[in-house]
């Protein structure tokens, strides 16, 4: 008969083999598997969209070496003009050449300076930064009548959401019949306590509720209405 000691022993071993098992086990769940066509398919759309950015990166290389070579050729020649030029010539020509870098260098803060006002008037009428180069002119008073147009049309869409989502919900009420109203520093919709985070929790969680608390703020800007 054996001992106590040596029934331990083999018990020992079959405890790791045990364990190792199940930890492959566990392993091989975690895997996820994909049948021969769907793997095809994978691989297929991974080499399309490698494929798409090579060519665009490849594009992008060809077109900078264009221009280097471009700018290389226009410096010979322009060399080799002003070495037949006199003095005077090249000087004057080398004065147009500073002028113009001083219009072009003008001409980009300019740029600079109506993208700052313009990134500023959208902030203002609390419109993204993402639309300046749609409402961009080519001075403030341009840009402020685009914003203007925008804005109005910004507006009609809103409102248009706004009374959507107020149908059926003029007097917003809890399901009891009491009175479900909302305080405005509650509410992410007013003004005053505007928080597009907020928005779309309240929305995600609760429709219903934030349909009421629309109906009560009666927003006068774009703001988070879900998907449909």
């Amino acid at each position: 008969m054996m001992n106590n000691e040596e029934q331990q022993n083999q018990q020992q071993p079959q405890s790791g083999e045990n364990q190792q098992e199940q930890q492959n086990n566990q392993e091989q769940g975690s895997q996820v598997t994909f049948t021969d066509e769907q793997q095809a398919a994978i691989n297929n759309m991974i080499s399309t969209a490698i494929g798409k950015e090579r060519s665009k990166a490849d594009d992008r290389i060809k077109a900078i070496q264009d221009q280097a070579a471009q700018d290389k050729q226009d410096a010979i020649q322009k060399a080799e003009a002003r070495a037949k030029m006199t003095a005077d010539e090249r000087a004057k020509a080398e004065q147009q050449d500073r002028e113009k870098e001083l219009a072009k260098q003008r001409e980009d803060l300019d740029r600079k300076m109506r993208e700052f006002s313009t990134k500023n008037m959208l902030l203002d009428k609390g419109i993204s930064v993402d639309l300046m180069p749609l409402v961009m002119g080519t001075d403030d008073d341009e840009t402020s009548q685009r914003l203007d147009l925008l804005k109005k049309y910004r507006d009609k869409e809103v409102q248009a959401a706004t009374q959507k989502l107020m149908a059926g919900n003029r007097t917003p009420s809890t399901g009891n019949g009491g009175n479900n109203s909302v305080g405005s520093g509650d509410n992410p919709w007013t003004e005053g306590a505007w928080n597009l985070t907020k928005q779309q929790q309240i929305y995600t969680t609760n429709p219903e509720q934030a349909r009421q608390m629309i109906a009560q703020a009666q927003p006068k800007r774009a703001f988070f209405v879900g998907k449909n």
